[in-house]
């Protein structure tokens, strides 16, 4: 029986990654793409992407492009494992390289070499076995790698675990120590898979120069989070997540209560937006980009035929853990155990169905009363795209910026040209405080 189901699951893999839709000029549009400029270095195209996700980091010092592509040549074709043994012992290596120099006394050399260290530890961690407590030791390293770097850079760290009911989400609020006075704050969230470390990367560091305080924060289920509670699960509604943080937010005389934004990145487009409807405190909202429908934006990543299969025939974790290599290839087992952990179900097909709940009611996004900008590359899809514009029609004061190819910004959440991304986003929120 497992063997059969997984043979007809390997036939659906193999033809999902055709989301297109048929159109009367004869293109065939994608329903949801990363993008398409690729390296080609790796002829799996989800590993493709995320070489570009660790170069991206690049611009703000979460990696070097020869250290990166050093590791990237000892990574096997579509094996998981190989991805994270390579970043792994990059990770270690320019850790011990961060913490010889700082003994030397070679403060800013060691502060550069531990935050790319951070990075390296989060690649490895994306593709590690989420049922393995190995996997969440590579991301203590990593936060432990990122507060180290960090106290040896220009900005003031303080490692957080802000209280949400009986548990507590943990962050960072970074500033510049020599402010003293209450000044503008921007909230930053990751995604599926993302962390609390990258979006230091991928905006954090960007707007401390701009002269704003950062607060980056882990809600339910996200990676962070996941390192402290194995049984964290995404949820539907993350108002409660972000009431917790605005409340801290304003407990701090360093923050300017009248010019707090919220930023959520990739999945945290949806995260940021289904908090933000429920948080009239905050005053500006950057969803890059808007999610507000996850099912369909999932269902658009894997296609009819596969959506199809699960409605017919189930594939549970049990099942999933027990199929040999052979039988399901480990990029497949990685991407269906990650799928059913995060929403805390123990099927694919449960899965599907819990994602109904994720969608944020039209009416609510109607009431919100601040700005709000949504971004999103012209190349992601129409289904991204559609979401977006549908944003941009519902919010009061909406506003939407679609990154045109020519741009150079045609990677998922401008991977492959940050300083534009941060350009547009942080400039319309100056525009918005000042």
């Amino acid at each position: 029986m497992r063997y059969a189901l997984a043979i007809l699951l390997l036939f659906f893999l193999s033809i999902a990654p055709s989301l297109t839709e048929g159109s009367e000029n004869g293109t065939i549009p994608k329903g949801l793409s990363r993008g398409e400029i690729l390296l080609s270095y790796f002829q799996d195209t989800e590993m493709d992407f995320q070489l570009l996700r660790s170069l991206g980091a690049d611009a703000t010092g979460g990696g070097s492009p020869g250290e990166i592509l050093l590791a990237a040549k000892d990574i096997e074709e579509g094996d998981p494992a190989s991805w994270s043994a390579a970043f792994l012992s990059l990770a270690e290596r320019v850790e011990t390289d961060g913490r010889t120099r700082l003994k030397r006394g070679h403060e800013i050399s060691a502060g550069e070499s531990l935050l790319r260290s951070a990075s390296y530890y989060r690649a490895a961690e994306y593709y590690g076995d989420p049922t393995s407590p190995e996997t969440a030791k590579w991301g203590m390293k990593c936060r432990k790698a990122f507060i180290d770097g960090m106290k040896l850079s220009p900005w003031k760290i303080e490692e957080l675990y802000i209280p949400f009911g009986e548990d507590s989400l943990p962050g960072y609020f970074i500033s510049s120590p020599s402010n003293d006075t209450p000044i503008k704050t921007l909230i930053a969230q990751s995604g599926f898979d993302g962390t609390a470390e990258e979006m230091y990367f991928a905006v954090g560091e960007a707007a401390l120069r701009r002269g704003y305080n950062v607060l980056l924060f882990e809600g339910p289920g996200q990676v962070g989070k996941r390192r402290f509670d194995k049984e964290s699960t995404f949820v539907p509604d993350t108002s409660p997540a972000l009431r917790a943080v605005v409340d801290f937010a304003l407990s701090r005389p360093e923050i300017d209560p009248e010019k707090i934004a919220l930023y959520g990145a990739s999945f945290g487009g949806y995260f940021a937006l289904s908090g933000a409807v429920g948080e009239s405190r905050l005053k500006a909202l950057i969803v890059n980009s808007p999610i507000i429908d996850a099912r369909e934006y999932f269902f658009a990543a894997v296609g009819p035929k596969f959506v199809e299969m699960f409605e017919k025939q189930d594939l549970t974790v049990e099942e999933i853990l027990k199929l040999s290599k052979e039988e399901l290839p480990p990029k497949y087992r990685f991407s269906l155990l990650n799928l059913c952990i995060r929403y805390g179900k123990p099927s694919v097909k449960t899965t599907l169905e819990a994602m109904q709940e994720f969608h944020v009611d039209e009416d609510r996004i109607e009431a919100m009363e601040f700005p709000a900008l949504g971004m999103v590359g012209e190349k992601e899809g129409t289904v991204p795209l559609s979401q977006a514009k549908r944003f941009e029609r519902l919010a009061q004061k909406g506003s939407l910026h679609i990154f045109e190819e020519k741009s150079g910004a045609n990677i998922h959440c401008q991977l492959d040209n940050m300083p534009l991304s941060w350009a547009v986003a942080l400039d319309w929120l100056d525009e918005q405080f000042d």
